[in-house]
């Protein structure tokens, strides 16, 4: 029968509208007869074949009304033969084309599997179908409906098995439609856990079938989806029926029951709590129900959760089910139609047809005569197993298990293998049905391929009915409970057969599958699969490819390194795989003196790491490697290498193991090592690149480091050069020991101290300074290291006296420091230090000592040959006359030979000839003033030689003897010659005797020192006399030096002056400056009076107002002038009178303010710039006053800069002291502020120093839209906000409209507060009437009728009070009132107005301002009930209204309860509006248990008057049993309805309230004090507060009829609003639980608390687009770069990539607006930082166009920057970009990069193009490299590394060939050998090794030689 698409083919095109209508004829009389006349099985054929087209037009006939539902046919007799006829020509023609099919499908030996996959429909041939359906992985296709069983949960996805035992797979984003609490970072694994767990019936559907094709076999994966959107979709109300089973997922959990969720938006469903509900349902999980009961108007489903109910339940036949409806896990009524090869055939609701194969029948364990169980037209129950909509077929399942919604059990192990398995049933085309003998019988199937390994013959002989077999365990159909297995002998074979057989450090033989980069996939036998990673794939080191071994289809033998959730990985290390010792494969099997092997993972300076099996990890220490003196273990061991270790201790409980190398352990006596601390000597023994090896005491080993060699860094390399084995150091300073190995250092100011070096935490004292050395340099800092492990740290503020950009350009690791000890923490072990050189100078001339006796030692080592003669050295000495011949004349001085000395070259500078000319080859005498480095320094100076020729003659009176110096003597020298770390000076008063001024000291070698000229005279001290001195020479200090380490005077100097600090002279005022005088006193002396040193600090006027120039005056000396404002300005003066009437002798100058906080200065103004004043309050003590400090006036602060002029004083009280700035910050006194508020407080105030009740000024930084206030800025950093109810004292429309933003204005501190950390909430008031509080109220003008009071507390409420308030947000249900800033009100949509109201957002418009009066105030809960309406009541209610006048404690009072609370119940007394509280401990005489299950919202109750609090309004009251007693007795309750209202005894629990109200009412929100105002939704107010009032307006009527209509209402809306109820219930339940914020509101309290958070701001971003609300989440990401602090430049950049991915996603058009947004955030963010996140957004969405444009850009803007260029070159290798491009691009970063990023950018460009371009230019540009730098080993490691990689054999042998013919040094030639040698052996070529022995002898031989 042709479907509803086919019928324009049919004839008749004069008849246009019968062919339509005859084919639905037909349907219909094929329909009609297989109905009536079911014995014919003709039409019973056609019925079957085409169900689902005849349901659909049967659904099509009953919505046409002209259709016929029943009688005679329309058909006439001609039509019905015409149709008949057709329908037989096409079954004939099918049944022949089946045919032959069949037939070509025995020729080709085929075993049906074609037929047994295809889907049938019942709509696609003209005939019954041979097999039943089944799903495999070739008909499998999308939208297809599945059931299935989930199998595996894990992070990222679900595992489900389906029918047929396939498996299919979900993705976390396709596991719920709802947003969990598992989306979060924090709890990102629990996501799928939280909606299904394992062993959990689903239907799913078929997203998508992955067909990846590699090495020729195809790899099938299935894509599921769980979300209900894609199941139901279409899913309409009027589809589902009572008894249908659904499954839903839990929107929400409320208090009574679960929200559920289907997937559409037209509807929900509520499913009540069960009383005793086995499994706990929380929010998000799948579940099954069945539908209870529909209520269409409000469109909510009652469910039921009732296992029984659920498994019972059939769905029924509906008029419209279309195949669209049908769910999988759906069951139905069925009868068999007819029995098929491998199942049978069902019909089921009337109109639909599906098939239930072998292995889904009622009986597990099907025999040879199964078919006699399903007799033709038997009556079954059925469930849904698959619904292909495409095919329209349908699966069944008859099994029992998944018929009660049971999985079904597994009773076998999968690899197991059972022995006595009977075979129930033969197949020869599917397979062999066994009983497994399990402990309980399981069915197990195996397949004819898993018979036997070869081709076995009449199958059905061999395995007969009842026979018994061997069969293991291959896996297990899960949904169907059917173990697979398999009959092969192979299987009975080898170890491992499942991920559980496999075992860490078990031998196994894989056959490799697939090779990948990463490394390669190998099979076992059994087919489980492991990976082998590439680093273990080769002995190696960098192993980047794999070798040519591992090829698809080799065996290989591996052995497994560890089984973790079947993932197994495997290496192929020879070393491991063949070796012998134990394997160790848990800490808890680690034993002390294990020897076993290991691979390094990871190499660190003061150790490595080694990984063992199943991730058993341990660390070798340095002192375990047992390493040489002076290697590195770089050079030693690489990553990756397998080595033998022992373990040396293991703490398994905290997974801490130390292994060691050493295999056999050796004991060092203790006693024959060197302590730390010590002086030994020693004998070199080698030299390294890095150290130089000794021998110490003749029996230990040591290193001494590079950086240990010297105290200046120059040095080190001259020495090194020059040391040999063979010489003796006679002193060295043991540092460290690792191991035997002592770390040694030959430093002269170490090992002169080093009795003072600490070893140890305790030796250390605050405030010393003591010797050390750099041993790291971090950006925070330097770290400093003492004696052994002692460290200190110095932070990079006190590192050095100037601010510096990098540590690095001033100290280097390994130089020596002295440093001061700041503060020490023995409880942390942490030592702080400071290296400035202010704080730790030198306070002697040890630094440059140290210099000159190793430039001695130097000078001897490098003339110390056979044939120069030691006494060059006093023939040289400085001071001594020596005659050379001149050798040349040359631009930088004059060069002399020695005939003596011919190794020795002299040198007299230019300016040191003393105007004598000298010729080549002539003779000149002068006399040394230097040597250094093999140079000899002369001089020729008549008045320096001439110094030394007088010598013999009699000392004149103006010249001393050198002898005549003094230490510390301050005297005149000149610069003669200027080295690199020291001057030579010449002491003219002293017979020109020749000194030396050191430029640096051990702090400062790094740092600019100052620039000497020749000729210049300066002032030195003597730090050391040549006799005392060890390098015999005079040793002098500059003066600033010597000042810095506390030098005194000397005596001359202190002469030189007869005017000092204190003394009192006569001076004359030469000039009047604004803020000083200028005097002049004494012999043509200056000094300066500072403005403040002139008058008292009491007095008022103007200091200098009876001064003029030329006036005598009389001051005293207060202080050397240590400004630069003048070069005479030596002195600063005083004039005040008791400084003048004081003595000579002044006090020094505090070190430390005497200032504090809120005392009052008086100050100067220096400087006024647009917000600050800048004062001077004393000669060193400054000030600022804010532009909002200095008054409060609007006007004033209009004029700030012209109040305020350059000398003129201000008085105000200090807010702020920075003490090492020495800055104050002043607030100004003056008549506007409130000085009674000037309280004493701690610097630690908050708010800077605002306090409640202070009256300010403010400017208004912005006026917030809406109803949000204003903001105004108080501080420099500081802004308040004003509420929108304290702007202006009157009630007015439009509060704003005379404000605007810059305008100053006046304001008033309300509050100060601390919402979170770092954070400060000031709540401010414009109000001009509470600002004149405390304030005369005479000049006021009586505006009573205009300033009405705020309300500031609910307290001040009570029931009739006018209020007026503006709206702050409608919606349907009402709107909120804002009736002063802490308290809100909210009026109820039937308390809006007298009249009706259509349109609430229309009528009542944010910030309109609304009159009316309170109904209800609850001050506990917060609540604030206001009406709109001019009238009251009726007038019965009114007469009758109890006021708290007429209640009295002790009364009985009747009342209905309004809302029950966890601390007891508010009940609304009858006959009045007034609220009370009964206590939870005032409800009975015995303990409550559950208040909720004893009283619901509604209920009628008794009570006794306890308190009466009239002032608050609050009334008290109990319902114990004993307080009606007495009442009781006497009778006096004479109603027949008072059983109900006599508190009852609930002290025994739920069972003794049943007959109270259930109605459902809201919990009650948290109370106003705890959350800011308006924070609840609008809905929480609704509910209980209507249905008290109109119960107790009924009540109050005295009627019983008003009162069961009451009832009535309350029943029916409580039952409207039941569903919104529960909603709110869960938002305040996760308010109270702190959840993951679910609602914008919750998200607007969480930025609050956090606003720095770019994590919050983020995911409030990606909550608003998961609402589709992107407007939203733009306003939120603008929100977050305003709030977020600019400090924060981070969190900053996170928001900002976070836009750019927004408006990459929704821009329109995408690149403008993420350009502009890029564009803004180059404005706040570090340029680089910005560029970089665009291009990783542009690299990882593919817009490789776009990355391109921005490379151009990149490049120009940090063309210096090698990262850019690196990226920029892999960018272009990925996209495969042409050669000549790539040189391009090299060519212009070689033009724009520095020299020194040259090298790296070329070695890394070559690694890139080996790696993803070609490897030619790869090798080409290392070439070059080599070509300029051939001596570079670092990159001939490199270029072989990759070479090796790329595994061209020819070119890496004929490389390392090449670069062993380098002459190198031998160490270096070693490492080079060794590498060739290594990876000779991984080739294995014996000859090629011992080619490379034989080369590595023949270089030893010529270096011999």
């Amino acid at each position: 029968m042709a479907p509803h698409g086919d019928r324009k083919k049919e004839k008749g095109p004069d008849r246009p509208g019968k062919p339509e209508l005859r084919a639905n004829r037909k349907e219909f009389k094929k329909y009609h007869k297989e109905e009536v006349e079911k014995g014919d099985g003709i039409e019973e054929q056609e019925q079957q074949q085409q169900p689902a087209p005849h349901s659909a037009a049967l659904f099509n006939a009953a919505d046409d009304g002209d259709f016929p539902r029943g009688g005679r046919s329309l058909l006439s007799r001609d039509e019905m033969a015409e149709a008949r006829t057709e329908a037989e020509a096409e079954f004939e023609k099918e049944e022949r084309r089946g045919k032959k099919k069949r037939n070509a499908n025995v020729s080709l030996g085929m075993d049906g599997d074609d037929d047994l996959g295809t889907l049938f429909g019942g709509a696609t041939t003209g005939k019954l179908p041979r097999f039943a359906n089944r799903i495999t992985l070739k008909n499998i296709s999308p939208n297809m409906k599945l059931w299935g069983v989930v199998i595996e949960v894990n992070q990222k996805d679900i595992i489900v098995s389906l029918p047929g035992g396939m498996r299919g797979f979900v993705r976390t984003e396709e596991v719920s439609d709802i947003a969990l609490h598992g989306n979060s970072k924090d709890n990102e694994g629990s996501l799928c856990a939280e909606v299904v767990h394992v062993g959990q019936l689903v239907p799913c559907m078929v997203l998508r079938v992955d067909d990846d094709k590699k090495e020729g076999k195809v790899n099938k994966r299935v894509w599921l989806s769980l979300r209900l959107s894609r199941m139901y979709k279409g899913l309409s109300l009027d589809a589902i029926q009572d008894g249908m089973v659904l499954t839903a997922q839990v929107k929400s959990v409320e208090d009574h029951g679960y929200i559920l969720y289907f997937g559409v938006s037209t509807f929900s469903g509520f499913m009540p709590k069960a009383d005793k509900e086995t499994v706990k349902t929380e929010s998000g999980q799948l579940i099954q129900c069945v539908v209870k009961a529909i209520d269409k108007p409000r469109s909510i489903i009652h469910l039921s959760s009732d296992e029984d109910l659920i498994s019972k339940s059939i769905i029924k036949d509906l008029k419209g089910l279309s195949i669209d409806h049908l769910i999988p896990g759906m069951m139905m009524c069925a009868r068999v139609h007819s029995v098929l090869e491998n199942g049978i055939m069902l019909s089921f609701l009337t109109y639909f047809t599906g098939t239930a194969d072998i292995f889904n029948l009622s009986n597990s364990f099907p025999s040879g005569n199964w078919k006699d169980d399903y007799s033709k037209n038997k009556k079954v129950n059925a469930r849904i197993l698959f619904v292909d909509p495409s095919t329209r077929a349908v699966g069944l399942t008859l099994n029992q298990h998944l018929l009660r919604l049971n999985v079904p059990p597994i009773n076998v192990k999968v690899g197991e293998i059972y022995d006595k398995s009977r075979v129930l049933r033969m197949d020869k085309r599917a397979g062999l049905f066994l009983e497994i003998p399990s402990p309980t019988p399981s069915p197990g199937f195996v397949s004819i391929h898993d018979v036997s390994d070869k081709d076995v013959k009449n199958v059905e002989k061999k395995f007969r009915e009842g026979s018994l077999t061997r069969v293991r365990v291959l896996g297990v159909r899960h949904l169907e409970g059917v173990a697979l297995g398999t009959l092969k002998d192979s299987a009975f074979e080898g170890s491992v057969f499942t991920h559980a057989d496999v075992k860490p450090g078990m031998v196994v033989r894989a056959k490799v599958v697939t090779v990948e980069p990463f490394g390669a996939i190998v099979q076992f036998s059994s087919g489980v699969k492991a990976l082998c990673p590439l680093p273990h794939m080769s002995e190696l080191d960098n192993v980047v490819k794999p070798p040519k071994k591992f090829k698809v289809g080799a065996e290989l033998l591996f052995r497994v390194l560890g089984c973790k959730s079947k993932r197994i990985t495997v290496t192929y290390k020879k070393s491991l795989v063949k070796s012998k010792l134990e394997v160790l494969a848990s800490y808890a099997d680690a034993k002390i003196g294990l020897v076993t092997h290991g691979w390094i993972t990871k190499i660190e300076k003061h150790g490595c790491f080694v990984r063992f099996y199943n991730g058993v990890q341990g660390f070798v220490s340095r002192s375990e490697i047992g390493l040489e003196p002076g290697t590195e273990a770089e050079s030693v061991y690489h990553v990756g290498q397998v080595v033998k270790c022992r373990i040396v201790s293991v703490i398994p409980t905290s997974r801490k193991l130390n292994v060691s190398f050493a295999t056999s352990s050796t004991r060092v006596i203790q006693a024959d090592t060197a302590k730390v601390g010590t002086i030994v000597s020693g004998v070199v023994e080698r030299l390294t690149p890095a150290a130089v090896v000794v021998s110490v005491n003749g029996f230990s080993k040591g290193s001494i480091l590079n950086e240990q060699l010297a105290d200046y860094h120059g040095q080190v390399a001259q020495l090194k050069n020059l040391l040999r084995p063979g010489h003796e150091f006679n002193q060295l300073l043991v540092l460290d020991a690792e191991g035997q190995n002592l770390i040694l250092s030959a430093k002269h100011s170490l090992i002169n101290t080093a009795n003072d070096i600490p070893s140890e935490i305790s030796q250390m004292q605050a405030g010393a300074v003591v010797h050390g050395y750099i041993c790291n340099i971090i950006e925070a800092g330097c770290f400093v290291r003492f004696l052994g492990p002692l460290t200190g740290f110095s932070p990079k503020d006190k590192a050095v006296d100037r601010p510096i950009e990098k540590l690095s350009d001033a100290f280097c690791v390994g130089q020596s420091v002295r440093s001061h000890v700041l503060n020490v923490n023995s409880e942390s072990s942490r030592v702080k230090l400071s290296l400035q050189q202010s704080m730790c100078s030198s306070p002697d001339c040890s630094f440059i000592q140290g210099y000159f006796i190793l430039d001695k030692k130097i000078a001897a080592l490098k003339y110390s040959g056979p044939s120069t003669s030691h006494d060059w050295m006093k023939s040289f000495a400085v001071g001594s006359l020596v005659k050379g011949e001149v050798g040349a004349v040359e631009e930088y001085g004059v060069i002399l030979n020695f005939k003596d000395h011919l190794d020795v070259v002299g040198l007299i500078e230019h300016h040191q000839l003393g105007g004598s000319t000298v010729k080549v080859g002539s003779s000149v005498k002068g006399l040394v003033v230097d040597f250094s480095d093999g140079v000899v320094n002369l001089s020729l100076k008549p008045e320096i030689v001439d110094s030394i020729s007088k010598e013999g003659k009699k000392k004149k009176r103006h010249r001393a003897a050198v002898l005549d110096l003094e230490l510390n003597e301050e005297v005149n020298a000149v610069v003669e010659i200027v080295k690199d770390s020291y001057v030579v000076l010449s002491v003219p008063e002293y017979n020109y005797a020749i000194g030396f001024a050191p430029l640096m000291d051990y702090n400062s070698q790094l740092l600019p020192h100052h620039n000497y000229d020749y000729g210049q005279r300066i002032t030195v001290v003597v730090g050391s006399i040549p006799d005392s001195d060890p390098s015999g020479r005079l040793i002098l200090l500059l003066k600033a030096s010597a000042q810095d380490s506390g030098l005194p005077s000397s005596k001359r100097a202190k002469k030189k002056s007869d005017h000092k600090v204190g003394s009192l002279v006569e001076a004359e005022i030469i000039d009047i400056k604004p803020l000083e005088l200028i005097l002049k006193f004494g012999a043509n002396l200056h000094g300066r009076v500072h403005i403040t040193e002139v008058l008292e600090e009491h007095c008022c006027e103007n200091p200098f107002s009876n001064v003029r120039i030329g006036q005598k005056v009389q001051a005293r000396i207060v202080a050397e002038h240590s400004g630069k404002s003048g070069r005479n300005l030596k002195w600063e003066l005083s004039v005040k009178p008791s400084v003048l009437k004081g003595s000579e002798e002044l006090s020094a100058p505090q070190a430390e303010l005497d200032h504090y906080v809120n005392g009052i200065v008086r100050a100067y103004v220096v400087k006024v710039d647009k917000e600050w004043v800048w004062l001077t309050v004393s000669r060193d003590v400054m000030a600022h006053l804010f532009i909002l400090d200095s008054s409060v006036e609007p006007s004033e602060l209009k004029g700030f800069q012209q109040r305020y002029s350059v000398g003129q004083a201000v008085k105000g009280h200090v807010i702020g002291v920075n003490r090492e700035k020495r800055l104050l910050r002043l607030k100004a006194l003056d008549n506007q502020c409130m000085l009674e508020n000037v309280k004493e407080q701690s610097v630690s105030s908050i708010a800077e120093h605002t306090r409640e009740g202070d009256i300010i000024g403010g400017c208004i930084q912005r006026i917030l839209p809406g109803v949000g206030g204003i903001v105004i800025k108080i501080g420099p950093h500081l802004h308040g906000r004003v509420h929108y109810t304290e702007i202006v004292d009157s009630w007015v429309p439009e509060p704003l409209s005379e404000f605007h933003e810059g305008q100053f204005v006046k304001c008033k501190v309300l509050a100060v507060s601390r919402p979170s950390e770092g954070s400060v909430r000031v709540d401010l008031s414009l109000r001009s009437s509470i600002m004149c509080a405390n304030r005369n109220h005479s000049r006021l003008v009586d505006d009573s009728a205009t300033c009405t009071p705020r309300f500031e507390k609910i307290d001040d409420l009570c029931p009739g009070t006018e209020v007026k308030g503006y709206v702050k947000n409608v919606n349907a249900k009402g709107c909120f009132v804002m009736l002063s800033r802490m308290v809100e009100a909210r009026i109820i949509l039937s308390n809006l107005s007298d009249e009706y109201v259509e349109n609430p957002q229309k009528d009542f418009s944010v910030g309109m301002l609304v009159h009316g009066r309170v109904l209800s105030a609850e001050p506990i809960s917060g609540k604030v009930e206001v009406s709109l309406r001019k009238s009251t009541g009726s007038k019965s209610q009114k007469s009758c209204d109890i006021s708290y006048s007429d209640l009295h404690v002790g009364g009985i009072i009747d009342g209905q309860v309004k809302r029950v609370e966890s601390y007891g119940l508010f009940v609304t007394i009858q006959s009045s509006e007034l609220v009370g509280l009964c206590h939870i401990s005032e409800l009975s005489d015995e303990p409550v248990l559950d208040i909720n299950s004893c009283f619901k919202a509604g209920d009628m109750v008794k009570a006794k008057i306890l308190k009466i609090d009239v002032e608050r309004h609050r009334v008290s009251l109990g319902m114990k049993k004993s307080y009606f007693d007495s009442d009781l007795a006497d009778g006096i309750n004479d109603n027949e309805n008072d059983d109900e209202r006599v508190p009852t005894d609930i002290s025994h629990g739920p069972e003794m309230s049943g007959n109270l109200n259930r109605s459902l009412v809201l919990p009650g929100p948290e109370p106003r004090a705890s959350v800011p105002p308006l924070q609840v939704s609008l809905d929480e107010y609704e509910g209980s507060d209507q249905e008290s009032d109109q119960k107790g307006h009924a009540t109050a009527n005295g009627t019983e009829s008003n009162v069961k209509k009451g009832d009535k209402r309350l029943k029916e809306k409580t039952r409207k609003r039941k569903q919104r109820e529960i909603e709110i219930s869960a938002l305040e339940d996760r308010a109270l639980q702190k959840d993951k914020p679910q609602t914008p509101d919750e998200f607007e309290k969480l930025v609050r608390s956090s606003p720095n958070s770019s994590f919050v701001w983020i995911n409030y971003m990606a909550f608003l687009l998961d609402l589709a609300d992107v407007e939203k989440a733009r306003s939120v990401a603008e929100r977050a770069l305003r709030t977020i602090n600019i400090r924060e430049e981070e969190e900053k950049l996170n928001v900002w990539v976070a836009y750019f991915n927004l408006e990459n996603e929704y821009g329109s058009p995408r690149e403008d607006a993420v350009k502009k947004i890029f564009q803004r955030a180059l404005q706040y963010c570090d340029p680089k930082k910005v560029h970089l996140a665009l291009l990783g957004m542009y690299e990882r969405t593919e817009q490789h166009e776009l990355a391109d444009e921005l490379f151009d850009r990149m490049t120009k803007k940090f063309k210096t920057s090698c990262k850019i260029w690196l990226r920029r070159i892999q960018f272009s290798l990925t996209q495969h970009k042409d050669v000549e491009y790539i040189k391009s691009v090299v060519n212009r970063a070689l033009l724009s990069l520095p020299q020194s990023k040259r090298i790296k950018f070329l070695s890394q460009t070559a690694i890139l193009e080996f790696k993803c371009g070609v490897p030619e230019e790869g090798r080409s540009r290392f070439e070059l490299i080599l070509r300029e730098y051939p001596k570079r080993t670092d990159l001939w490691s490199v270029y072989l590394d990759q070479e090796i990689r790329f595994g061209d054999t020819e070119i890496i042998r004929a490389l390392f060939d090449r670069v062993t013919c380098l002459s190198l040094p031998p160490k270096k030639m070693k490492f080079l050998f060794k590498k060739y040698l290594r990876y000779e052996k991984s080739q294995g070529d014996e000859e090629r090794i011992e080619h490379v022995k034989q080369k590595a002898l023949e270089y030893v031989e010529i270096l011999k030689a």
